[in-house]
């Protein structure tokens, strides 16, 4: 029978952490710097995203498209940058095609009624909110860190660069934060059915949602995988009527020009796309190898080293912290923005007593940083990695289960 782990389960098995634990108050030192670097992104970032210069172009654009009755165009490139030119001119080619399944362009089907300056700021505002909601859904499991500071919850999200990343350039990934953040308390609740629908309706990330449904199969977490069969598969049907088996055709095309078919410098121009960039093991490898061994030498060694990742995460406990790190870094595709659904486990880490979990917790919340000069993307995928230890390990600490890492009850 299944189980899950609340936040209070086992508080009195482990000693409560003390209120003055240094990589904590490290962390409170550093926060007016990091927000005067925040302030700076927005200061520069957001008259950019007004000009045009944004990913919420693309989207808008979708939405546009899905209004006015061309949704099964959505996935042809040259229309869907004609049109974002004529929406938003930015006077030069600059091709981002739509690489998310379709269903996700009903959200900006009423952001596509405004002009495209006034629906940025519209969609700066909705994320914005997302993150309050965030704040509040992970607020037990930040609990700890509440004793230190009753605001320190709220401006580990404002201090973390992929969240305000995601703001600036009117991304989508603080929505589907919001979605793990409930599934996470879905499954602390023994509501794993949920939890998977959760999951399942941020589909739109493709990348990250199927290694996390990965994980809960091996873990044989079967209402889970049931309830983010359903609603994967719904959004999979309504993609599927939206842009036909055409569209789908077209879209399979893509993921894979972005993903193994990435060869040439020209590849790379066509999809304004760069492995550098991402915060992943692809990123790591491919600064590291790129240009020094074969291509598909490069892409085995991305997906061995992918599949290392995921075996030793499904020998682990199910955990969903753990599911979403260990997904974060076989992603196909993480880009900074994409890397802000790693606020869990970087709070839950900060909330423990290992000092050494804490710091690999606070590199990963400070590292990202570099993603700011997009071609070194890929140095915060070192810290990332040592958070994947770090949760691993946090799991079960001298016997003692930790709060928030696991989703099954400990056993008598």
């Amino acid at each position: 029978m299944e189980s899950s782990l609340s936040p209070g389960d086992f508080a009195g098995s482990r000693p409560t952490p003390a209120k003055k634990f240094w990589p904590r108050e490290l962390v409170l030192g550093l926060l007016p710097l990091l927000i005067g670097f925040e302030i700076f992104v927005w200061v520069v970032y957001i008259p950019i995203g007004l000009s045009g210069f944004a990913d919420f172009r693309t989207l808008y654009a979708s939405g546009y498209m899905v209004r006015t009755h061309h949704g099964h165009d959505i996935y042809d490139t040259e229309k869907l940058m004609s049109l974002k030119e004529q929406l938003a001119p930015i006077g030069h080619i600059f091709n981002q095609p739509m690489d998310h399944p379709a269903y996700e362009a009903l959200l900006f089907f009423p952001l596509s009624l405004l002009p495209y300056r006034a629906a940025f700021v519209a969609f700066i505002v909705f994320n914005l909110a997302a993150v309050v909601v965030c704040v509040r859904l992970l607020k037990s499991n930040f609990a700890v860190l509440s004793e230190s500071w009753s605001l320190f919850p709220a401006f580990l999200f404002a201090v973390f660069f992929p969240i305000t990343r995601t703001i600036v350039e009117g991304q989508d990934s603080i929505l589907l934060l919001a979605l793990l953040a409930g599934a996470l308390l879905c499954t602390q609740k023994g509501k794993d059915v949920e939890a998977g629908i959760l999951t399942g309706l941020g589909l739109f990330k493709l990348q990250i949602v199927l290694p996390i449904a990965l994980l809960f199969f091996l873990w044989r977490r079967w209402r889970f995988v049931f309830g983010f069969g359903a609603s994967s598969g719904a959004m999979v049907i309504v993609t599927w009527l939206m842009v036909g088996v055409s569209g789908l055709r077209q879209y399979a095309a893509i993921l894979l020009g972005m993903s193994f078919r990435l060869v040439s410098e020209a590849d790379a121009m066509r999809y304004s796309l760069s492995p550098r960039t991402m915060l992943n093991l692809r990123g790591l490898l491919s600064a590291a190898l790129e240009g020094r061994i074969s291509h598909w030498a490069l892409q085995s060694l991305i997906v061995l080293s992918s599949a290392i990742v995921l075996v030793i995460a499904a020998r682990r406990r199910p955990s969903l912290p753990l599911a979403i790190t260990a997904a974060a870094l076989v992603s196909y595709h993480l880009n900074a923005q994409d890397a802000s659904i790693l606020i869990v486990p970087i709070g839950l880490c900060l909330c423990g007593d290992s000092v050494w979990t804490a710091l690999a917790a606070v590199a990963a919340l400070i590292v990202p940083i570099s993603a700011i000069v997009p071609l070194y993307g890929y140095l915060g995928s070192v810290p990332f990695l040592a958070l994947f230890v770090a949760v691993c390990r946090s799991q079960q600490v001298g016997g003692i289960y930790l709060p928030g890492f696991g989703c099954e009850t400990k056993k008598a």
